[in-house]
């Protein structure tokens, strides 16, 4: 997915996306990233015992 694909399926800014491109796993291709779905979903999911807001995980704060 693209970076705007990967900020609305995280429901966060693309500005928050670049900011922290480098935790994120990601796949470059040419100048543009490529963030596989997958990897996305496991890195939520490891993520979710560091600290994440509640909302990467489809809760209510």
């Amino acid at each position: 997915m693209t970076s705007e694909q990967l900020a609305e399926y995280l429901k966060v800014s693309p500005e928050w996306v670049f900011k922290n491109i480098y935790d994120l796993p990601f796949v470059r291709i040419g100048k543009s990233y490529r963030f596989p779905k997958g990897d996305v979903d496991e890195w939520l999911t490891r993520s979710q015992y560091c600290g994440l807001p509640p909302k990467f995980f489809g809760e209510q704060a």
